[in-house]
């Protein structure tokens, strides 16, 4: 593809390092140090120019597959897309916006986007199941289905057990799709062991992860019961956040050392949490109003700070404690560590637009445990050629893969069904260095 991007901060550059690979990729910014950087480090065309002057565009192609706009800027990403469409023919634009009010189907209609994504908004959206699923480390979810892909942590006393015996009791509403151990990820085959200290991720409906976190953890564990939160960090994230747990009915305090911040976020949040200025002494506000919280998030830009004070928390005793990652660099420590990682606004930035490419209306793709595992769904409509068809599968795509077929509420091996039917769902499951094999198969098959 012949692909353009707005923007060579960090978002920008890290989409320009993954699709350099298979494609033509122009980037843009007027910084000066940031085009410098691009070219010494990426097989990529690196413009400096401004991305509001028309000028900057005359040298693309007369027609373009992706543009991508992920300044920090909405009002510049928007100008950008409009600006593109008057020098070239673009088939496909995604824009980054930090402000929901954009994002808004008129406006996508009249810039002619196709995608918005709302990084803030995307990355607290995890928080409303983690309150339903104390023992759930992090979830997405899908178009198409109910099911949920979920991380648990399995405790230290944990039996080791076959990890077939635990999803069979469970009916065919749960399949274990991947396994971190010992900082390695390799995914499952049935008659894998789960082991103590293991994260594993399973696909599953919600019903079956309630069954699961009994299982694994006995019902009268403290992780169960969420009433208090506290939120460290007053920035667009920290207040989308507060907003999905206010609909919980949580008592919620937001802290932040800065004043401006904090103002803000009684002005949006009103009188539905408490917002207190702080300097971040972890310590002194577990401790005030004899509160104890039940779920600690430290959600500043700073992985460092967040990795310090998640820390401070746990050992303070507080069972279920969140911290942001901003930079991937930091994800694999960060879950080592054992702390639960929700992913921050750049990088929800970079996978969802990632993923936003590489699915269609047919196929939508997923990846976990830090970007190594990936999981795609097939919807199949009633349109589809593959209707009355039998399945099949080469041996070397086999060879790199988990498959199974979603029909009406039951999750069952691939090569059990005879013919595919309408409405089923392909699932594929495997390590993303195999990712263009597998997505090759389940858009052709």
């Amino acid at each position: 593809m012949n692909i353009i991007i707005a923007g060579a901060g960090k978002v920008g550059y890290m989409i320009a390092k993954h699709l350099m690979v298979h494609n033509d990729v122009t980037i843009i910014d007027k910084n000066e140090d940031a085009i410098k950087k691009i070219e010494e480090n990426l097989d990529v065309l690196a413009v400096c120019g401004d991305i509001e002057n028309p000028h900057t565009y005359l040298s693309v192609d007369s027609e373009i597959d992706l543009f991508i706009g992920v300044t920090d800027s909405d009002e510049v990403n928007m100008i950008a897309s409009l600006i593109i469409d008057k020098i070239t023919k673009v088939n496909k634009k995604i824009i980054r916006l930090k402000n929901s009010f954009f994002a808004d189907d008129l406006v996508k209609e009249r810039l002619g986007i196709n995608d918005f994504v709302i990084p803030a908004f995307e990355a607290a959206q995890p928080f409303k199941y983690l309150v339903d699923f104390p023992i759930v480390r992090n979830v997405k979810s899908f178009d198409y289905t109910k099911a949920l892909l979920v991380s648990i942590k399995i405790p230290s006393d944990f039996k080791s057990t076959i990890i077939s015996s635990l999803t069979e009791e469970l009916g065919h509403k749960i399949i274990a799709i991947g396994i971190e151990r010992n900082g390695e990820f390799y995914i499952p085959n049935e008659v894998d062991m789960l082991n103590p200290d293991d994260l594993i991720y399973f696909y599953a409906y919600p019903k079956a992860i309630k069954e699961l976190q009994s299982k694994i953890y006995p019902e009268d564990d403290e992780r169960y019961n969420i009433r208090n939160c506290v939120i460290f960090g007053a920035d667009e994230l920290g207040l989308e956040i507060a907003k999905v747990l206010i609909k919980k009915d949580l008592n919620i305090q937001i802290v932040d050392r800065d004043l401006k911040k904090c103002e803000k976020a009684n002005l949006i949040l009103k009188d539905k949490v408490t917002v207190i200025k702080s300097t971040y002494d972890s310590d002194h506000m577990l401790e005030s109003d004899g509160i104890t919280p039940d779920i600690f998030i430290v959600a500043s830009g700073n992985d460092e700070f967040n990795i310090t004070k998640c820390m401070e928390a746990r050992d303070y005793g507080i069972h279920k404690v969140i911290t942001i990652n901003n930079d991937i660099a930091y994800s694999k420590l960060m879950r080592n560590l054992g702390l639960e990682v929700i992913r921050g606004e750049k990088i929800n930035a970079y996978y969802s637009i990632l993923e936003k490419i590489e699915s269609s209306k047919i196929v939508i793709k997923r990846q976990f445990c830090g970007g190594e595992g990936i999981l795609m769904l097939r919807k199949i409509f009633a349109t589809s050629d593959l209707i009355d068809s039998s399945p099949r599968i080469s041996s070397k795509v086999e060879s790199i893969g988990i498959f199974f077929i979603q029909r009406n509420s039951e999750i069952l091996l691939f090569n059990t069904i005879e013919t595919f039917l309408e409405d089923d769902l392909i699932i594929v499951i495997g390590r993303n260095e195999n990712a263009e094999t597998l997505s090759n198969w389940i858009h052709q098959i």
